[in-house]
């Protein structure tokens, strides 16, 4: 095989799974291994460095900060930046004290269903796919601009922002969602620089946090653009250091953490999760061959969960790393080039 069969054809039917090792997760979370690695190299020549890390022990700023120092010390240098161990910075308050009602933590909206239309494991297990879709500079242009041209408005959002409120409305188009339908978007977002003071340089552990919002399907598909990416920019808005150490301590209030657990449910059909990787330092990792030509999540494997990922060539273009119920696959392409 050659790299560019793997590149090339990054879905269900592809063998990128095969670049990173199995691991078995029949023995529970004390089992799991921490990390896991596997090279593989290419007829072509090309060498592929697959990575697993348990996400208990660090977020993917914490993931990529221990690969690309890894590659400096494989080129003869000291990692730039010492990792820094204390998890005692996100400890809860004495006594905690949560001042804000965190929706992310509640159980997620399901589909609605009435008296004649009880729903059935086929329903709740339906078959889904991943799909990779390219978004150009020109096109994230014509979003960025919608604001303004519906009706002047002069708020400098975020590509993310504005990325979200049209992957929410298009997926949510997609789903064919009744009008009254609840759908809860999640957002991770990465604490470090929120928190006050910031976490030092280094740290290594998770501090992904996750904030919600909720809307009606109908709402999503009848309001302005404008207003669904104002929903997105009031809530990560929102997110300052009150905001997490209120997250904080409302999970140091729950008496059964296993409540909190995210999974397949979480994010299913009628909800979604948009995760952010435009600004993580995927193509740094230079082992001594060069920088990488290609970086992806080896696999999606949650059903309404997009990964946002940059161009390699930095050229401002994004790709969308998309697993969606295979029937909503094909309305969703279309809806989302429909600017």
């Amino acid at each position: 095989m050659v790299m560019d069969q793997i590149i090339d054809d990054f879905s269900d039917n592809s063998q990128v799974f095969r670049l990173v090792p199995n691991v078995d997760y029949s023995g529970g979370i004390s089992s799991y291994p921490l990390l896991v690695l596997q090279v593989t190299t290419f007829k072509c020549g090309g060498v592929s460095l697959g990575v697993g890390l348990q996400h208990t022990l660090g977020d993917g700023m914490s993931a990529l900060h221990f690969i690309n120092s890894w590659a400096d010390i494989a080129r003869g240098l000291s990692p730039s930046i010492a990792p820094f161990i204390d998890r005692t910075l996100l400890c809860a308050r004495i006594p905690p004290t949560p001042t804000f009602q965190h929706v992310e933590y509640d159980p997620p909206p399901s589909m609605n269903t009435t008296s004649h239309s009880i729903p059935t494991p086929d329903d709740l297990n339906k078959p889904s796919t991943v799909s990779v879709f390219e978004v150009t500079v020109d096109q994230l242009n014509t979003l960025k601009a919608k604001p303004y041209a519906e009706n002047g408005d002069t708020t400098k959002y975020s590509t993310y922002s504005i990325l979200a409120a049209h992957l929410w409305r298009c997926i949510s188009k997609a789903r064919g969602l009744p009008n009254d339908q609840a759908t809860k978007i999640h957002i991770p977002v990465d604490g470090r620089s929120r928190l006050k003071p910031p976490l030092p340089p280094g740290y290594f552990g998770n501090v992904i946090f996750i904030v919600s919002a909720i809307a009606r399907a109908g709402d999503l598909q009848s309001e302005p653009f404008t207003d669904t990416t104002k929903r997105i920019h009031e809530l990560l808005k929102q997110v300052d250091d009150e905001y997490l150490r209120s997250a904080l301590d409302y999970i140091e209030n729950v008496p059964d953490l296993s409540t909190l657990v995210r999974g397949p449910h979480t994010f299913q059909c009628p909800n979604l999760a948009i995760i952010s990787w435009m600004w993580l330092p995927i193509y740094d990792a230079d082992f001594g061959w060069g920088r990488p030509i290609w970086m992806r999540p080896a696999n999606v494997v949650q059903e309404g969960k997009i990964f946002i990922l940059p161009s390699p060539t930095r050229d401002g273009s994004l790709s969308l790393v998309t697993r969606l119920e295979t029937s909503h696959m094909k309305p969703f392409k279309q809806f989302l080039y429909e600017f």
